[in-house]
């Protein structure tokens, strides 16, 4: 970056800071926050939410024991969800049928914070908080999104990080288990009447479920830790005052490949890895620095400040292609054509490189991004004739970066050995690009007797620039947009109500993108029932996505491998369905329980036009045809026993069959992920409450199942893992 957007980041975070007071809201004066975490909220203000509001809280979280975003968000209606490594160490997310590649198609937060690593200017999620050190998981769907943006089409995703407790406390955490899995996880922290601090460690490794043909390890191994502090002022003071501080440090080594299997390898060793996958190895590490004060005017008035800054370095090197115009998708897809068993053989490492189209290119993709920015956020209650308001103005500064340096190696296969071919170092892709964005909305939250109305605007003001240091190109583009949204509750009576809702969706270009390109637009409707009592919890929402021009993005994971970041129209598409969800607890004698859940999503989506594209998920589309990955049908359904000392609890998740494309014309044409159904057992037995064991078992019937056939070939769930772990409070 040169020293002008230096300067101008500096001058927009300085002048911020200086005309912007903080704060967040409470419900009582003078207590103590531990941080501004959610962006959801709890008890009523999630059975009144005007829309779609799921949260999954600690103590679900510590149940599933999950590591895995996808495996935990697999109990939230109308989320999708697209396996690629088994682990989750890439997660594909979607929101009412939006598309799932690298989650860019959603908001992702961390304690209310944008946490990709460039939100703006490349949106792909190539990092994701670690879920198991998390306390919370808030899902928000419908008009509420647009207070979460810049993607407001399907909705948000906040993980909620520890906070600080009250007083002394910690705990230990180590699991081991199979293939290769061991974790290790600590956290300590303790406070006084104005002083709290927190420490909180995490380590995570496996060896991996795949089995590579030359025998070498096919796992991960993951670090974080982070440290909070906090500050606060007397309780008695006029004006409540708080300073959160937030530092954070992960990084990843993991052996993962973009590259599959055939069908017919696929069927008789789901978890093999050719020999041609032996180099390829992600590395990658993350700094975090968050500061936030709030300060509370009066019992009425809030304000929440953060200024936040986030480094994300990776090096990913990865099989790209055979030194031919054909693509591994068309060799993977057509194994015994022609030439295609030969590249098949090599793929292999059964046959040695003889021609110059078989030598094997390799490239690393190294990648420095930087996001940053400040956000402020004005919260303020008030009565005008009998009728009670909480409006919220919030505005966001921000600024993200991404410098990426691609470069090529040629390999020959020899004796099932991957070695040089002596060829020198080529650079395929060098360039800078970057997002400057001010974004604010203002929402008023009305209570009028038995309804709950929310009227919200959010506007975008987003200025891209892209720099191609291999042609000396350069090129500025820019999006704006204002994104009016309402929602609304009334309460039937006091534990059933009906909601309502309409909000416009979008989702930006992104930099270096033509002119005649449009960003993603949408008009989204909801309309829905939700009953809430002590014992039980219902909710059923129908939703309807009209798109008046959806957004392709060519990434890697998309199958792109010289067009990454290039955007495609799709034109108008309909996206229609319901989400609907059930709780339960029967108590079965005095001292047993047995708690019951079940989510269930119906999703419908079709193309209005016919069109061609290049794009790899929509090939040559007619009218009537279903977007790629999202599946008609899903259900999760799960039940346990519990007693004072020990709980057992049962997960179900089944995913009806899916297309791999929309349309004709590409290498998956025709293409489907069959239907398949995964089955989780955990357990836990509690003597007293310093100690805890548990044991886990994913997949318990080792059930052998497609996620999907995207980048390059057939990809497998993981098979039965077991784990067992051991935890101790103090």
């Amino acid at each position: 970056m040169t020293d002008v957007y230096t300067m101008k980041r500096l001058t927009c975070i300085s002048l911020a800071l200086l005309l912007a007071p903080s704060l967040a809201s409470s419900d009582e004066p003078n207590t103590i926050y531990l941080e501004s975490l959610t962006v959801i909220g709890e008890g009523d203000a999630l059975q009144q939410s005007t829309g779609s509001a799921d949260r999954l809280d600690q103590e679900s979280l510590e149940k599933d024991e999950y590591d895995d975003l996808h495996r935990v968000l697999n109990t939230v209606p109308g989320v999708n969800i697209r396996g690629e490594d088994g682990f989750g160490l890439r997660p594909n997310i979607g929101l009412r049928g939006t598309t799932t590649e690298r989650s860019q198609k959603i908001t992702l937060m961390e304690d209310g914070v944008l946490i990709t690593p460039a939100p703006y200017s490349a949106p792909a999620a190539y990092y994701v908080p670690m879920v198991s050190r998390m306390t919370g998981v808030e899902v928000t769907k419908g008009p509420s999104a647009i207070t979460h943006g810049p993607n407001t089409v399907g909705g948000s995703i906040n993980l909620i990080t520890r906070p600080i407790p009250y007083q002394a406390e910690g705990e230990i955490d180590v699991a081991s288990g199979s293939h290769g899995y061991q974790k290790m996880h600590v956290h300590y922290g303790d406070s006084s009447d104005q002083w709290g601090w927190l420490v909180e460690g995490l380590h995570t490794q496996a060896t991996g479920f795949k089995a590579l043909d030359t025998d070498e390890d096919t796992g991960f191994d993951k670090n974080n830790v982070m440290l909070k502090g906090r500050w606060n002022s007397d309780l008695e003071a006029r004006q409540y005052q708080q300073i959160d501080i937030k530092l954070n440090y992960a990084d990843e080594t993991s052996n993962e490949t973009y590259l599959g299997l055939s069908d017919s390898d696929f069927s008789q060793t789901p978890y093999r890895r050719y020999a041609a996958t032996q180099n390829a190895e992600m590395d990658w590490e993350h700094k975090q620095v968050q500061i936030n004060h709030l300060i509370e005017l009066d019992e009425d008035r809030s304000v929440n400040t953060t200024v936040y800054r986030h480094c994300f370095e990776r090096s990913w090197t990865k099989l790209n292609q055979f030194n031919t115009d054909r693509s591994l998708g068309e060799i993977l897809a057509n194994p015994e054509a022609g030439l295609n068993s030969n590249f098949m053989a090599v793929l292999r490492g059964e046959k040695d490189s003889e021609i110059t189209a078989e030598t094997l290119l390799i490239g690393t993709n190294a990648r420095q991004y930087l996001s940053q920015g400040i956000q402020t956020e004005l919260n303020w209650r008030l009565m005008q004739d009998q009728i009670e308001h909480e409006l919220t103005l919030g505005l966001r500064l921000h600024h993200d970066e991404i410098q990426r340096n691609h470069t090529e190696n040629g390999f020959l296969m020899q004796s099932g050995q991957l070695l040089s071919d002596g060829s020198a170092e080529s650079t395929t892709t060098l360039n800078d690009e970057s997002a400057d964005a001010l974004a604010s909305y203002i929402q008023d939250r009305i209570q009028i007797d038995k309804l709950t109305l929310v009227l919200g605007l959010r506007f975008e003001s987003i200025d891209y620039t892209s720099k191609n240091t291999l042609t000396g190109q350069s090129q500025s583009n820019d999006n704006q947009i204002a994104l009016p949204g309402v929602g609304a509750y009334y309460a039937l009576s006091e534990n059933l109500g009906v909601l309502a809702g309409v909000h416009q969706g979008f989702v930006p270009t992104g930099p270096g993108q033509p002119k005649h390109l449009d960003p993603e637009e949408s008009t989204n409707y909801e309309v829905g029932l939700r009953y809430n009592d002590a014992q039980q919890q219902a909710e059923a929402i129908a939703f309807f996505s009209d798109y008046s021009n959806l957004k392709g993005t060519c990434t890697f994971s998309a199958g792109c491998v010289r067009r990454e970041g290039n955007v495609f129209n799709g034109g108008e598409v309909f996206v229609q369905g319901l989400e609907a969800s059930y709780q339960r607890e029967w108590a079965l004698s005095q001292d047993v329980r047995m708690p019951m859940s079940i989510g269930y999503t119906y999703t419908d989506t079709e193309f209005q036009s016919d069109f061609t594209s290049s794009f790899p998920l929509w090939g040559d589309v007619q009218a009537g045809d279903q977007l790629a990955y999202i599946p008609e049908h899903k259900l999760n359904a799960s039940i346990g026993l519990a007693r004072e000392h020990w709980e057992l609890a049962l997960n179900a998740h089944y995913v009806s069959e899916q297309s791999e494309q929309a349309g004709s014309g590409g290498p998956l044409e025709g293409s489907t992920v069959p239907a398949y159904t995964v089955v989780d057992v955990n357990a836990h037995y509690y003597h007293g409450e310093q100690h805890t064991l548990y044991a886990k078992i994913d997949n318990i019937a080792d059930k052998e199942y497609l996620v999907s056939r995207r980048p390059f070939g057939a990809r497998p769930g993981k098979p039965r893992s077991i784990v067992g772990g051991y935890k101790y409070r103090f």
